[in-house]
């Protein structure tokens, strides 16, 4: 578990400048607007706000998070990729991830609302919809199937994952949101952009961590599809040999 998140950190540092850039071509324009209602627009109420975020995210999520599994797919695979490589992807699956992750909410909130442990579970289960909607082109009910597949085994790990990581990355935006408050020069609608965003590039590792996982539970097909591709060449070649020594005898 803890391998993932050091690999994670790792893969965050050393793609920095693409992680960003996609994680902020949502939530700067995002964390702006955010911010801007709540220090310019005193008569719009607190409970808005709260869900504004939310909204932000169920509608702009599936683009930018679907662009960084795209980049991580093609960074594990020792791709090069690009900005506009993975936004494009994101932007042609927006559709089909917005309607996966709509319903796996949905399915996920009524077991919640029903019971907190049923909800958790389909929540786990449902935790590696995102890549295989990207990376395998899976619709909203096969990604479902997918994921409860490829969790199998790994359901645990990935409890615990996201439960120390949230534990954590709320401990530390409660730490900084108090030390912004309590500074009066840090208490201002740019500041507070600034903040946002940094903990949205944070809150990056653990959706790079459940990448990782999906990583893993494909790891076997992907040896057998690699296998399959050096028989099928093997193969080839040895049919043109046959062929070659075909036509020398012949002549």
């Amino acid at each position: 578990m803890f391998t993932k998140f050091i690999e994670a950190f790792r893969l965050l540092c050393q793609n920095f400048r693409l992680f960003a850039a996609i994680i902020f071509t949502v939530w700067v324009p995002g964390n702006l607007l955010i911010n801007f209602i709540s220090y310019n627009l005193p008569e719009v109420s607190e409970s808005f706000l709260m869900r504004l975020p939310m909204l932000i995210e169920t509608v702009f999520g599936p683009l930018y998070f679907g662009a960084l599994v795209y980049a991580l797919y093609q960074i594990k695979s020792g791709n090069p990729v690009s900005y506009r490589e993975a936004m494009s992807i994101g932007s042609q699956k927006w559709g089909s991830l917005f309607l996966a992750r709509f319903v796996a909410g949905f399915l996920t909130m009524l077991g919640l609302i029903a019971f907190i442990v049923p909800g958790l579970m389909l929540a786990v289960r449902y935790s590696l919809l995102d890549a295989a909607v990207i990376v395998e082109g899976k619709g909203a009910r096969d990604s479902r199937v997918r994921s409860t597949e490829l969790t199998k085994g790994r359901r645990w790990p990935i409890f615990w994952s996201a439960l120390l990581f949230l534990m954590v990355f709320f401990s530390m935006s409660f730490a900084l949101y108090l030390g912004f408050a309590l500074v009066p020069l840090l208490d201002n609608m740019f500041a507070g952009t600034l903040l946002d965003c940094f903990l949205d590039l944070v809150f990056a590792i653990i959706q790079i961590v459940l990448f990782l996982f999906y990583w893993e539970a494909t790891e076997g097909q992907r040896q057998a599809e690699a296998d399959l591709s050096i028989h099928g060449d093997l193969s080839g070649h040895g049919e043109t040999l046959q062929l070659n020594e075909g036509s020398r005898s012949m002549s």
